[in-house]
């Protein structure tokens, strides 16, 4: 399975769902468990979804773990930036943090401060990409354009039209209208 084609919930997950196949899959390791079949683990009979959900938690470390552990290539993370986000999953102090890494503290909270960075530039530009992407936005957009358009082709023949400014037939007081204005 292509990491390119999850959704951040499914990444988020550890593991996704097909409809088609009706089929839990690990992300990680592609391991797969059928939908309505009941898996015995340590002498407890337990869903398909709760074996997929503890396969990843024991085999992966979860689904931090497994994401964690991905190469740079794939996750874009330096090895300091994986011990910091490793230090705050554990919800360590920036103190314990900057120890275990050999670092201040003070490092360790500016290198919190620029993952918080990543992590906003990284939502902007999905969105931006929902929008190029997602169909519906797409046709939303067109249909929308296609309305202003043409409310501005209206408006502007409205202001083009030739405004008649005779004086005969005035409807105005009679005092205007006894005087021929010419």
């Amino acid at each position: 399975m292509e990491f390119r084609e999850l959704t951040v919930e499914e990444m988020a997950r550890g593991y996704t769902f097909s409809k088609e196949r009706r089929e839990y899959s690990c992300i990680f390791c592609g391991e797969t468990f059928s939908e309505g079949r009941i898996y015995d683990k340590d002498d407890r009979l337990i869903t398909a979804e709760q074996a997929v959900r503890e396969h990843v938690l024991e085999a992966h470390d979860g689904a931090f773990g497994g994401l964690i552990n991905l190469e740079r290539q794939v996750s874009g993370l330096t090895d300091v930036q994986k011990n910091v986000l490793s230090g705050m999953y554990r919800q360590i102090s920036n103190n314990d943090i900057g120890l275990e890494m050999g670092i201040s503290s003070a490092t360790v909270r500016t290198h919190k401060f620029n993952i918080q960075k990543m992590k906003r530039e990284a939502r902007i530009l999905l969105a931006v990409l929902e929008n190029i992407e997602n169909e519906e936005l797409r046709a939303e957009r067109e249909h929308l354009a296609a309305m202003m358009e043409e409310r501005k082709r209206e408006r502007d023949y409205h202001e083009e039209a030739p405004v008649e400014r005779s004086v005969t037939g005035n409807s105005l007081h009679p005092f205007f209208t006894q005087f021929y204005l010419k």
